[in-house]
């Protein structure tokens, strides 16, 4: 019974201990970060993003937005060393680690660049002059 008692009151203190830590971590309320559309501070909870943060919506204009992200655009001078880099035939994951973008932005990118490139290329058959061909006898 003692056993049972412990037990009980081990699990109250935990259950203390938690809750005074979630108390603790929780941050102030941040500061109001208006809609990029329509500068609105009218916002709601919209679901979250495939890392965890949080989506809003604005009430305004209906957009999604995302509060600090962290994506970045990548620069065209990353985009000209990646050309090179794809000509030098290295793999694509070492690119991703050398250019420091993710392999799925840059299969993309590739995928884009070979659609871009015409499936047939055209070759005129113009003649450029006659033909002479001369031989010799042995």
């Amino acid at each position: 019974m003692t056993f049972l008692i412990n037990i009980f009151f081990w699990l109250l203190s935990c259950l203390l201990k938690y809750q005074s830590s979630t108390e603790q971590s929780t941050p102030p309320s941040s500061p109001p970060f208006p809609c990029p559309n329509c500068g609105s501070h009218y916002r709601i909870k919209n679901g979250s993003i495939h890392n965890g943060k949080p989506k809003r919506q604005c009430k305004e204009c209906g957009r999604q937005f995302v509060i600090n992200p962290t994506n970045k655009t990548v620069s065209d001078e990353t985009k000209q060393l990646i050309d090179k880099l794809l000509l030098e035939r290295i793999s694509l994951r070492g690119i991703a680690r050398v250019t420091g973008v993710s392999w799925s932005w840059l299969q993309n990118y590739v995928n884009n660049k070979l659609a871009a490139v015409p499936g047939q290329i055209k070759v005129s058959d113009k003649p450029k002059g006659k033909l002479v061909i001369e031989c010799d006898e042995m």
